[in-house]
């Protein structure tokens, strides 16, 4: 039976189905499934159709543009599966740029955690949360997870977004308090012992604690990017090892670091260039150019 022939109850359960397979983190699933609900409803037993899709997104028009594209990413994946796809429906997301973020806030961010007068025990793991996550680009959620059985000699298995896997090499000098950090800590043990909510708000605090007003988790995973591409890093091996399904993703780093941009911009430092044809004196008349 085609799909059209399908009563709404069918078709929506469907899709609920083929939705399961393709969508494997918990919280994107849940998301989407209570959007298609609202959709269901919306359409109130009438076919679906792309004047219909439009008018269910039309009242969310003044949500924040990139929800409503992810509302409309949504429902038209289940248009395109319906068999009329929303090729012409396009919702802009303007494109902003990660924070730069110094070495000197970074120093700040330390210091506030190293000179806390109560939990002092936890000194140690705080720091060494912060610099794994500056030397690894881990999100919250890999940290939070993070085993001593994902732990190896020089580097360790951060488990991503979608239960997908990828491995981060450590450098030296981390690996080294890593391991020493994890000695006697079963295999399962969390390193942490700490949930991704958790972790934000301690950052957020210390960071708030040192002056900082935009600093959070994801600012140290936007400097482990930045800083890598800054020395020259291929942008092939910073996407994987940020763990990014799309390249266009990782390149947004690439504004605040091409280095074409900044010599282009250290020219105003030099004097400018002579004309061709030119040297002391123009080349046709002998006249001096005048000096302002």
């Amino acid at each position: 039976m085609e799909l059209r022939d399908k009563t709404n109850d069918e078709l929506f359960t469907l899709y609920d189905a083929d939705l399961v397979l393709r969508v494997r983190n918990a919280r994107n699933l849940d998301n989407e499934s209570r959007l298609l609900a609202r959709f269901r409803q919306y359409l109130n037993g009438y076919k679906p159709s792309t004047e219909l899709a439009k008018g269910f997104l039309a009242p969310y028009a003044h949500r924040k543009p990139r929800t409503l594209a992810r509302y409309a990413a949504t429902v038209k994946s289940f248009m395109k599966w319906y068999g009329e796809p929303m090729d012409n429906f396009r919702i802009k997301v303007p494109r902003s740029l990660p924070p730069y973020t110094e070495d000197s806030d970074v120093d700040k961010l330390r210091q506030a955690i190293a000179g806390k007068k109560t939990h002092r025990g936890t000194i140690t793991r705080d720091i060494l949360l912060v610099d794994l996550a500056l030397s690894t680009g881990m999100r919250r959620a890999e940290l939070a997870a993070l085993e001593p059985r994902d732990i190896h000699s020089d580097f360790l298995v951060a488990h991503g977004k979608g239960k997908k896997d990828r491995v981060i090499p450590l450098l030296p000098a981390i690996a080294i308090r890593l391991h020493n950090f994890t000695q006697g800590m079963k295999p399962d043990e969390k390193v942490f012992k700490l949930k991704p909510a958790c972790i934000g708000n301690k950052i957020r605090f210390f960071a708030l604690k040192a002056g900082l007003n935009n600093f959070h988790t994801h600012t140290m995973r936007h400097k482990f990017a930045t800083d890598l591409l800054e020395r020259g890093g291929d942008i092939r091996s910073v996407q994987e090892l940020l763990g990014h399904t799309d390249l266009s993703t990782t390149q947004v780093y690439l504004a605040i670091t091409d280095k074409r941009i900044r010599e282009t911009m250290e020219l105003l430092d030099g004097p400018p260039k002579q004309k061709r044809g030119q040297s002391g004196h123009d080349a046709a008349d002998g006249i001096q150019p005048v000096v302002y």
